[in-house]
């Protein structure tokens, strides 16, 4: 099955703080498309938005959101970090033409979307990154397949970068960036499979994964941390059971990068483990990034902001 998804992408900090960047890790396809303002038509959609007949039930939210952990072995430099990762799954209306949270739940011009905030923390040696991802995936009205937008953001000591995409006839992209060399700048993409969307789409229903052959567009952290070209590659992707639990997997030949997810279906789809294999920065070596479920919980966290509560994160084993 071949799909086509909305992409994002956003280049991060090179190998140290000195960035020496080799001219070829942006493809220069880039230099030639044309800068493109975001809509702020009122009351318009983006162009192009993909309408869908199918509204997936995510009723076992009912206002709470679904907050998992994970401990990381991140597989960064050449060695393998501890770290930690939060995921944060929740429904929420989503304005489509301004493309932000709507203050009115019954707004006209909104939709229900899945939203995924990501946040990865590792140390590596001395220094500590934090990355965050967050995806906005409509659950109704258009299709899943197409997020309405993704950010990512990245810090570590040396600096920091940010980018934001939004669906527009393919997606425009805003990036900005602490170095020289990718600097404040905004382009646009064509539709290609999202991997930062392959979270979103599992938890929606597995049968909107791509199986088969299909074109990817590489999240933005596996970019930023790989420094390869900003282009999408081809992959093949396949499901399969093991041990009573659902098994999703791709892998990007070009980039020598494989994916494994393993996900309870009895549990809303709930994402048990993944592990991310490719080759890591300065010595090529292949290397396992693995992460495996600490804690999980359905609740509404926005509620649990008194001194008092510090005590809660201990349920989710957080170490950050």
């Amino acid at each position: 099955m071949k799909v086509y998804l909305g992409v994002l992408i956003f280049s991060g900090i090179l190998f140290s703080c000195s960035n020496n960047r080799t001219e070829d890790l942006v493809d220069s396809k880039l230099e030639d498309v044309a800068q493109n303002d975001l809509s702020e038509s009122e009351g318009e959609k983006p162009d192009d938005m993909i309408l869908s007949d199918t509204s997936y039930d995510m009723n076992h939210y009912s206002g709470n959101a679904e907050i998992a952990t994970y401990s990381l072995k991140k597989a960064r430099y050449n060695g393998v970090h501890e770290g930690e990762v939060v995921l944060i799954f929740v429904t929420e209306p989503f304005l489509i033409e301004k493309q932000v949270k709507a203050d009115n739940p019954n707004n006209d011009n909104s939709v229900n979307v899945l939203k995924m905030n990501r946040i990865d923390r590792f140390a590596t040696g001395l220094y500590d990154y934090s990355q965050f991802t967050s995806v906005f995936t409509p659950i109704e009205k258009f299709s899943a397949q197409y997020p309405l937008k993704v950010t990512f953001g990245s810090q570590d000591w040396c600096g920091q970068s940010f980018m934001q995409m939004n669906h527009n006839n393919g997606f425009d992209l805003m990036q900005r960036s602490y170095f020289e060399s990718e600097g404040d700048t905004s382009f646009h993409i064509d539709h290609v499979i999202l991997e930062d969307n392959i979270f979103n789409m599992l938890k929606t229903s597995v049968d909107l994964l791509p199986v088969g052959d299909f074109d990817v567009f590489p999240s933005a952290a596996t970019l930023r941390n790989s420094h390869q070209g900003m282009k999408d590659y081809s992959a093949i992707g396949k499901s399969y059971e093991s041990e009573g639990l659902y098994v999703y997997e791709y892998e990007i030949p070009a980039l020598k990068r494989t994916v494994e997810i393993q996900v309870d279906l009895e549990q809303n789809n709930r994402i048990v483990s993944w592990k991310e294999t490719y080759p890591t920065v300065f010595d090529g070596e292949l290397r396992t990034s693995i992460y495996e479920l600490k804690g999980v919980e359905s609740m509404p966290y926005w509620k649990y902001n008194r001194v008092g509560d510090v005590e809660k994160r201990s349920e989710f084993k957080l170490i950050y």
